[in-house]
């Protein structure tokens, strides 16, 4: 097993025993807000082994792609509702907003479900670095359809606010998500940068 696979695998199985504390706290303590937050240990569970079986596939098979014609705003929109509605429900003052885009295609084949994943992923990271609001966008340019997602964090390489959340992996997942979109000899990229004005960009390219 890799070290990435490794990692990811001790995450899961200390998210496992925080979510065996909870349901354990509610078995004294059944409360509406208990329930609330071991809802939402579920799902981050889910999400980390959906993680590690894509990076598995990855790492031993090779991803691929099974693209479709699909709405990238329509992704966006649903992703954006997703995670609106956690951090509302977690108390979180962050405002998640989408950033209208005048290149924006209304369809592009790409695979949903991978693309999503490492949407999620790039999405969990920036609302941990964060300070007040996230951006997601979508655009066409040079050829390719290019995912941004914005943060006003501190920016690369500051100390990371929520390590006993963090796999990280998330980049390593849109990397491989990325290389799984090809067209010819053109595959997909994915950039992380800290911009000038402050906050981290990461972005997925998908020719």
């Amino acid at each position: 097993m890799s070290s990435s696979l490794a990692l990811i695998s001790h995450d899961l199985k200390n998210s496992l025993g925080a979510l065996e504390a909870q349901l354990e706290g509610m078995i004294d303590e059944p409360t509406p807000v208990a329930a609330q937050h071991a809802h939402m240990q579920c799902a981050d569970l889910r999400r980390q082994f959906i993680q590690f079986l894509t990076l598995y596939t990855a790492e031993s098979a090779g991803l691929r792609a099974l693209s479709e014609d699909e709405s990238p705003q329509e992704l966006l929109a649903a992703m954006h509702r997703n995670w609106r509605l956690k951090l509302q429900t977690e108390g979180r003052a962050i405002d998640i907003r989408i950033k209208p885009q005048d290149t924006a295609p209304e369809f592009w084949y790409f695979d949903r479900r991978l693309v999503q994943l490492a949407l999620d992923a790039a999405i969990h990271n920036a609302q941990r670095f964060a300070r007040t609001w996230i951006e997601l966008s979508v655009r066409e340019q040079e050829n390719c359809l290019v995912w941004q997602i914005r943060d006003d964090g501190p920016g690369l390489g500051c100390e990371d606010p929520g390590t006993e959340h963090a796999t990280g992996l998330g980049t390593a997942l849109a990397q491989a998500v990325a290389q799984a979109h090809q067209l010819g000899e053109r595959a997909g990229k994915v950039n992380l940068t800290s911009p000038r004005t402050g906050g981290t960009e990461f972005e997925l390219w998908l020719p």
